[in-house]
């Protein structure tokens, strides 16, 4: 089941065994395709094998169940394992005493059911686990080869990964909770042998730690089926649902017990430390497991117990406080983070996080977020890793900062893998717009600690991701490209994962409609509010866009070249030499910063674990007593509000995007020339003629046209053009969020551009934009949610619905965007990533190595971003009286004369205090307006 290396006729690994893989994997995914066919968008099906045979059934699974506890047993001995073994016999003793006393001879059922989201898992499992099997086998040729040492073991491997998804087969369609539970033991197995395979110190320490917490989640598992029985209560899944939905609270118990061995399974807060264990696996071990295999039998569990969180109070708070934490603090601590693998494991603890928050609120609109979550964290996610263990095997290490220059050594391998991590965190992809669509079920149902969780962790998350791209995008000019000899079973297998991130995002509003809303309308009776149909058709356009720029024409357009800056005479540019002014030869060097000191694992790891065992424990006991003492429940849900749209946004968005275009720069060369005039004052000069912006701008266009790489150009024109489309979206009434999120997409092209030049100064700059974006977004992201709770949508259009403007109810926020305004428009103090003043220490900081045109475009974005901000401010002064947009733009000046006056009276400050500032008072305000905007709608 391998492909040996030197076998006769396989250059690239097609010997027999080889064939017979991909021939099992490509049947595995067109029989899932199949499948996913016929049960599309149908109504539940129910199958149930013939009654005589159920009793052999009920013994094999009983049979299986114990094999099982045996490979465990036989492990723990054999490696002196105490708590391992004590837990195993625990689960041996339930396992037999639930067979043989309390179901006194009745036997589980064979039933399966097939629903939407059974389709969903089911394609996730046959389609990318499949393609993780191919992928194996060019990699594990290779690992063989750094292994020598070893036996060759790979039928063994392949063996293990055949079983896996066999298990989850199981898992996802299985309706008894016996034949699940031993299918999710049987995970949990071959996860332990797949993490141990190497067999070192190392990994049989990983091993077992995994093993150890899950085998607590399998406790807790049988504790709830256990308790189910003790209480004739239904045993298979479906029947459980629709009883705990109708009202009776004895289920919260069990709710609590499954919920529990979900978010072990899904490595939540404190059982998180297995998946990074876990990085020890070979390459394909760590892609199965995070995309198609164990961690999505946790979430698919949650998932499903989704509806009965909205009615069990107790379980619901848990779940959500378990998951949202744990999104946080996996978000801070992945920034700390130089070894890829452990990045990625960090970022999908923290997306599981997120679903199992989803899971938790269990209304109809945070379940399609949390489903769409689990689709596109599967694809992008598998298609990382593929592409992480590749470039390991071929520069020798996973460390991010070895990355440099990957573009150029890897030009393929890096464009996958910037497709995989925008795709990860960035809109128009599909990760992001599941995250507005989790941020906006939140804010319909006012869980304000879910929102400021969510609006910190996605502040982190963007700048650890855009770290990472700045290094895959940086180019040298002669790198020798080292891909050539890449297996063609990993090419077929990243092709396939990257087009899945493609067709995902741009076919999301097929997906919404033929698979998840089936569901949830099959679940709850209706599929809720989503984000909207336009919305999913202009993110799936713009997605269309960038891939045909990544794949297309990104460094593809010839450009006339010349040397970065070195502060002296450059000797080698690529080694970044130079002389400096005693004629010595210096070496300029940069890394990333990982902020270690402030969001280190040694600072973060003991609220990471204490907490949400403080919390499960509550948790717990709170449902056990719950269920004890409450004969019947109700909907818990303390505030669950309509979101609402103005209508008619795509053509509102199309007329707001060409006036803007039209307009906005005009208006912002004006107020720059008003700038320049008022500082001028203010230091006793006369100053620059008023259109001295625009004679600047238009002298840059004359120039040389002359770049330093050949893909910088391409980077500023792209947040050129998001900047535009952003302010379209505002000015159009279009929804705020997604306005929001271009205006971040534009900043993180800004930033790319910087980064591939490889300049030591432009870098710098680069990595103080990424702070200053980290540093403001969650006031941002607060203003969203403050303007929806205020107007009841979250389009701009809203507020001319109100007699009221938004200030009367938003104050606090609109202080807290004064202040984050001033980092956004680079205004001292707080102008650390470039300025236009004299005193930037760093030369021009992110624009170092930008002139001619791509600067020129630079300032034609900064322009159109100072009219945006400007329109943001003025809009909590308008309302449905036309007098209130005079009232707006008078705000609006008066705000921009003082960003002017502070800008010229105040030092700059470190960026430690900026974030710290930024941060406090996001907090305060945000939060406090926020939680008083809920109990005001909720009274």
């Amino acid at each position: 089941m391998h492909c040996r290396p030197g076998d006769a006729g396989s250059t690239d690994g097609f010997s027999p065994r080889c064939a017979f893989t991909i021939a099992f994997a490509a049947a595995i995914a067109i029989l899932s395709i199949v499948f996913a066919a016929m049960f599309m968008g149908s109504q539940p099906t129910v199958f149930m094998l013939p009654p005589e045979y159920t009793p052999w059934l009920s013994r094999i699974n009983l049979i299986l169940d114990l094999t099982v506890s045996a490979f465990i047993v036989c492990y723990a001995l054999k490696y002196r394992r105490t708590i391992t073994f004590a837990l195993i016999a625990i689960q041996i003793v339930l396992t037999t005493w639930l067979e043989f006393t309390m179901r006194g001879g009745e036997h589980f059922t064979s039933q399966m059911y097939i629903d939407s989201f059974t389709v969903i898992m089911v394609l996730i499992i046959g389609i990318v686990g499949s393609g993780i099997i191919v992928y194996a086998l060019g990699y594990m040729k290779d690992w063989q080869a750094h292994h020598e040492d070893q036996k060759d073991r790979r039928p063994w491997f392949f063996a293990i990964m055949f079983a896996f998804l066999s298990a989850m087969y199981n898992i996802v369609i299985s309706d008894d909770f016996g034949w699940i539970y031993t299918a999710w033991e049987i995970t949990t197995l071959c996860s332990f042998l797949l993490i141990g395979f190497a067999k070192t110190e190392e990994a049989l320490n990983n091993a077992f730690l995994q093993i150890k917490l899950n085998m607590i989640g399998g406790i807790a598992f049988q504790v709830g089926i256990a308790f189910l029985s003790l209480n004739g209560l239904p045993m298979l899944f479906s029947e459980f649902i629709a009883y705990g939905s109708a009202g009776n609270a004895i289920v919260a118990f069990p709710v609590a017990c499954l919920a529990l061995a979900g978010m072990t399974k899904a490595a939540q807060m404190p059982f998180h430390s297995w998946l990074l264990g876990a990085m020890v696996a070979p390459t394909p071990t760590s892609a199965l497991l995070h995309s198609s295999t164990m961690v999505k039998a946790g979430t698919f569990l949650l998932l499903r117990l989704a509806p009965l969180f909205v009615v069990c109070p107790t379980a619901s708070y848990m779940t959500i406080f378990v998951g949202g934490f744990t999104f946080l603090m996996a978000s801070l601590m992945a920034i700390s983070q130089t070894n890829a693998k452990r990045v990625l494991a960090y970022s999908t603890i923290a997306n599981l996080g997120l679903i199992t928050a989803c899971a938790g609120v269990g209304t109809p609109e945070a379940v399609w977020a949390g489903v769409f979550l689990v689709i596109f964290h599967a694809v992008a996610k598998s298609l990382l890793f593929l592409c992480v263990g590749t470039a390991e095997h071929h520069i020798g290490s996973r460390d991010i900062e070895d990355m440099d220059e990957l573009f150029n050594r890897m030009p393929r391998l890096a464009r996958l893998m910037m497709l995989g991590i925008m795709g990860m965190f960035v809109a128009p992809f599909g990760m992001l717009i599941s995250k507005w669509a989790t941020l906006q079920s939140f804010a319909s149902t006012g869980q304000v600690v879910l929102i400021a969780l969510l609006a910190f962790g996605s502040a982190a998350t963007f700048l650890f991701w855009a770290k990472w791209l700045g290094k895959l995008s940086g180019i040298a000019a002669h790198a020798e490209n080292i891909e050539l000899d890449v297996h063609k079973s990993e090419w077929a297998a990243q092709g396939l994962m990257a087009a899945l991130v493609a067709l995902c995002c741009v076919c999301m509003p097929l997906l919404s409609t033929y698979l998840v809303e089936p569901f949830l309308v099959n679940t709850y009776g209706t599929f809720g509010n989503t984000i909207g149909m336009d919305n999913m058709l202009l993110m799936g356009l713009i997605v269309a866009l960038l891939v045909v720029v990544l794949f297309g024409t990104l460094g593809k357009k010839p450009v006339k070249q010349t040397s970065i800056y070195l502060a002296g005479i450059s000797v080698d540019n690529e080694a970044r030499t130079f002389k400096g002014s005693l004629g010595n030869v210096r070496t300029a060097t940069g890394r990333n910063w990982y902020l270690a000191d402030i969001f280190g694992e040694a600072k973060l790891d003991y609220p990471s674990v204490v907490l949400p065992i403080v919390a499960i424990a509550i948790g717990i006991c709170a449902s056990f007593h719950f269920a004890m003492t409450s004969p019947t429940t109700v909907v818990s849900l303390v505030l669950y509000a309509t979101v609402g749209t103005t209508g008619n946004t795509l053509l509102r968005i199309l007329i707001g995007t060409l006036a803007f275009a039209i307009l906005a720069p005009v208006i912002g060369c004006l107020l720059a020339g008003i700038d320049r005039k008022l500082t001028a004052k203010m230091q006793g000069r006369v100053g620059p003629p008023l259109l001295q912006p625009y004679y600047d701008v238009q002298k840059l266009i004359a120039k040389d046209d002359v770049h330093v790489n050949s893909v910088e150009g391409t980077y500023v024109t792209a947040a050129l053009i998001f900047a535009v489309l952003a302010g379209g979206i505002f000015y159009g009434g279009g929804n705020f969020l997604l306005c929001v999120f271009l205006v971040t997409l534009s900043g993180l092209m800004f930033i790319l551009a910087a980064y591939s030049t490889r300049s030591p100064y432009a870098e710098v700059g680069a990595d103080r934009e990424a702070l200053q974006v980290m540093s403001y977004e969650p006031m941002l992201m607060f203003l969203a949610v403050g303007l929806f709770l205020t107007l009841g949508t979250f389009d701009a259009s809203g507020v001319f619905l109100y007699d009221a403007p938004p200030i009367v109810a938003l104050w606090p926020i609109f202080i807290g965007l004064m202040f984050i305004l001033t980092i956004k428009l680079r205004k001292s103090p707080f102008d650390l990533s470039y300025s236009h003043h004299a005193h930037q220490e760093l030369v021009k900081g992110i624009t170092t190595e930008m002139s001619g045109k791509t600067l020129a475009k630079i300032e034609v974005m900064h322009w159109c971003e100072s009219v945006l901000f400007l329109g943001w401010v003025g809009m909590f002064f308008v309302c449905h009286n036309p007098l209130s947009l005079v009232l707006a733009v008078v705000v609006a000046f008066l705000a921009f004369f003082l960003e002017i006056f502070i800008d010229n009276n105040f030092a700059r400050v470190k960026w430690q205090s900026m974030l710290k500032w930024a941060w406090i008072i996001s907090g305060v305000l945000g939060i406090a307006n926020i939680a008083a905007l809920v109990i005001f709608n909720v009274l």
